[in-house]
């Protein structure tokens, strides 16, 4: 397995689903991190191929190194299955993705902005969007954000993106900068929870009343849910399901390595829908995601 961190709650779970399940099948699983550095990630395939693995689990940060690993595993005659975000497909090798419906889930979260600066802000508002460049899947999720919020919003929207490179204290730097230049911020939308939480800790150390500014994140975090049940800014998370994305990989690979499946059973990348958390379920998420975190 390629992973991208084991610094976010996301990629934990991820993590405990891949070990989880891979003990119940009892078979091994080997993880490589690969910081969505595209030349760690080509290192890491080579090391586990090195290794002697049955079967390859990506998550791929860009499409050129992605590719550059499906045909590593090409060359090497094993399966690579795709953990992270849609990416252009090698025949006889790549399985199609598994993963967080992720424009699907933006779009969730501009509709709910829109409607919210309708009812509080007269329907105009300027908006960031904190993302992540090299990431595809954070490209889409704000992508979606972008068009449901401009087509809910009733009056002018001014949208702001800057990178928060998916991490809480970088998402904290960029929204401080961003407030200098534009102190009447109303909106922030971050790609994943971690800069969503880092933007609102620089709104709150900016005085911005909670009552007239909104938080959205995008992840399914704990951290998040327990903001949202303080009842300040942070309002809605867009909720993934690492550790049911990882269980279903790891069983697919088991399949492709007993022979038991082919990489040609798989035509269709697999999209989950995204839950929505808010005020008036965010207890019941800490209690589901509470039990898909390591100890």
């Amino acid at each position: 397995v390629i992973q991208i961190t084991l610094e976010h709650e996301y990629q934990l779970m991820l993590n405990k689903g891949f070990k989880d399940k891979a003990a119940e099948l009892g078979v091994e699983v080997n993880v490589c991190i690969n910081e969505l550095n595209p030349e760690k990630t080509v290192r890491c395939a080579e090391d586990l191929i090195a290794s002697g693995v049955d079967v390859m689990i990506c998550a791929p940060g860009d499409q050129a190194s992605w590719m550059a690993v499906a045909h590593l595993c090409k060359e090497a005659g094993i399966p690579l299955l795709n953990d992270g975000s849609p990416q252009e497909m090698l025949e006889g090798v790549t399985v199609p993705f598994i993963g967080t419906a992720s424009r699907g889930g933006g779009n969730l979260a501009g509709v709910f902005a829109g409607k919210w600066i309708n009812e509080h802000l007269g329907g105009s508002a300027k908006v960031v969007g904190l993302t992540l460049p090299t990431f595809t899947d954070c490209v889409q999720r704000n992508e979606g954000f972008n068009e449901a919020l401009r087509e809910t919003a009733t009056g002018t929207i001014e949208i702001i993106e800057e990178n928060g490179y998916g991490l809480r204290e970088r998402g904290l730097v960029a929204m401080e900068n961003i407030l200098q230049g534009h102190p009447d911020v109303d909106v922030v939308f971050g790609c994943n929870d971690d800069s969503a939480l880092g933007a609102m800790s620089a709104m709150q150390a900016a005085g911005k009343d909670p009552e007239k500014h909104l938080v959205i994140g995008f992840d399914g975090t704990i951290g998040a849910f327990e903001e949202i049940k303080k009842e300040g800014m942070f309002r809605l998370d867009i909720v993934q399901q690492p550790y049911l994305y990882a269980t279903m990989h790891i069983e697919r690979a088991v399949k492709l390595a007993r022979g038991e499946t082919s990489v040609d059973d798989y035509k269709e990348p697999l999209y989950i829908e995204t839950p929505v958390v808010s005020i008036d379920n965010a207890d019941e998420w800490i209690e589901k995601v509470s039990t898909y975190m390591p100890e």
